[in-house]
């Protein structure tokens, strides 16, 4: 079971003490000072006294992404002081030579490290061996440019006895940050994280709190489901804050994580095949998912497209679709009842749209998906008895929906929060609107329908409903959804009712 070392630069003893009480609190095994910025001649003596935790020291030179000026002779001294003081644990590059003097402190934990600020190198397991042959602990680091490029860090986790390999690997960059937490279930004896948000001492540390709550890495190891989402982007997803707060609900010893790539393909064929359970599927991969199943459910195989993947017995994985069941669910939680011939309209064509198009001929509706570009949905309309048209004021005006749905990043966290994809159209009074985008909770087209007398569908809703839907795919176990909804108490996204 991995242990957490909060990663700090020190550079007083007043802020050493804080952050060190921090990361106690925060769960935090080990607290790591970062020696770069230690004011020189400085005594650490009674800084590390006043410190609860067991602290590994490491100081790094520009060259070795760090920030220490001084000669390699200063480093090491500083090194031997920090030891001297009471330090327990030592992280030195792989090219250093000089090793403390034997006897004098109380050293346990010796750390020998690779780190590649470039990418990612070829024969991480040559490199591992050498690491290891100065004894202790391996501690393999490169950066990933996208997540798929971090396949050789979890190979060579998989090909790792931790017993007689004792062996740290990760990579580094913004959407590589989950193999922190993928190398916890895979043995990797400790993991990195940051005492607040902010003061990462490298890309994609996770606060300690989080690696200690949300993921629960304590207790992680390879009988660990691995669930995912695969998407671009996927990191603002609420769907971790969700799942996992799911698996802690149910007892279940399982990790969600977000997957965020341009090489889908890549990222599912690199996931560990005896631990991977399944993966939500969010834009833009949806159609792509489903050419990466071998079986497709009656609704998936209907809309073309995927949002669940199971991995069943063997390594098969099925693809479902739950947006579906979304959409319908919170339309009818919204008052929406069945019926015959009202008129639905479905703005967008891609995968949620498809999903948004059946959900309304269940409910009864003649349906229209107006979109920019039409090729890509013309089949699919035709098996359907889906009408299509070009997005404008006149065309909506003619068709005067009762019921719309908005399947587009459009108005997103992260884009232009007054963006429409129709700024002149306005819903008539009584018309139900539902945005598919739940972050923020109201976008620009809701607040625009609320004013009009639309009766706004937040996109929360239909995350919740098809999320109720994915867990029990998931898990074999439904939770009503106001359960969900408490789950999520607390996130940005607000889910309030």
């Amino acid at each position: 079971m991995a242990q957490i070392i909060a990663s700090l630069f020190a550079t007083s003893r007043e802020q050493v003490v804080q952050k060190a009480q921090r990361a106690a609190m925060a769960g935090a095994d080990w607290l790591e000072l970062r020696l770069d910025r230690w004011p020189r001649g400085e005594s650490l003596a009674p800084v590390l006294a006043a410190v609860r935790l067991p602290v590994l020291v490491a100081c790094r030179t520009p060259e070795e992404g760090g920030h220490f000026r001084g000669t390699l002779a200063e480093a090491r001294e500083l090194l031997t002081h920090a030891l001297d003081s009471g330090a327990q644990g030592l992280d030195q590059d792989q090219a250093e030579a000089w090793s403390p003097p034997a006897g004098r402190t109380g050293l346990r934990l010796r750390i020998r490290s690779f780190h590649s600020y470039t990418g990612v190198p070829k024969e991480l397991a040559a490199i591992r061996d050498r690491l290891l042959q100065h004894g202790g602990i391996a501690k393999i680091v490169v950066t990933a440019h996208d997540l798929a490029d971090a396949a050789p860090v979890l190979d060579l986790l998989q090909s790792t006895d931790q017993r007689e390999q004792p062996t740290i690997a990760f990579a580094m960059g913004r959407t590589a940050w989950p193999t922190r937490v993928l190398a916890c279930a895979m043995g990797s004896p400790f993991v990195y994280g940051s005492i607040e948000p902010g003061e990462e001492t490298a890309p994609g540390q996770l606060p300690v709190g989080m690696l200690r709550e949300l993921y629960r890495v304590h207790s992680l190891g390879a009988a660990t489901s691995i669930y995912g989402l695969l998407g671009n982007p996927a990191l603002h997803s609420l769907g971790p804050w969700l799942h996992n707060r799911v698996f802690r609900r149910l007892g279940l010893d399982a990790i969600y994580l977000p997957f965020e790539t341009s090489r889908p393909e890549q990222v599912v064929a690199m996931l560990p095949r005896r631990s991977l359970r399944g993966l939500s599927v969010t834009a833009p991969w949806k159609a792509a998912a489903a050419a990466l199943c071998h079986h497709l459910a009656d609704e998936a195989k209907a809309a073309a497209v995927v949002n669940t993947i199971t991995a069943e017995a063997h390594g098969l994985l099925v693809g479902h679709n739950t947006d579906q069941a979304g959409v319908r669910s919170a339309l009818a939680r919204a008052g929406l009842g069945a019926g015959d011939g009202r008129v639905g309209v479905v703005l967008g064509t891609g995968g949620a749209a498809r999903a948004g198009a059946l959900a309304l001929r269940e409910l009864g509706c003649r349906v229209t998906m107006l979109g920019r570009s039409l090729e890509p949905v013309r089949e699919f309309a035709r098996l359907h008895g889906i009408r299509l048209g070009s997005l404008s004021v006149p065309l909506l005006d003619e068709l005067a929906p009762a019921v719309v749905v908005q399947a587009t990043p459009v108005g997103s966290l992260g884009r232009d929060q007054d963006e429409r994809l129709v700024p002149a159209w306005r819903p008539r009074p009584g018309t139900y609107v539902l945005d598919m985008v739940y972050q923020p909770r109201l976008t620009r087209l809701l607040r625009d329908a609320a004013a009009a007398g639309a009766v706004v569908v937040p996109g929360v809703e239909m995350f919740l409903c098809q999320a109720q839907a994915q867990c029990k795919r998931f898990t074999g176990i439904e939770l009503a959804v106001e359960e969900l909804r408490s789950l999520l108490a607390g996130t940005a996204a607000g889910v309030a009712g």
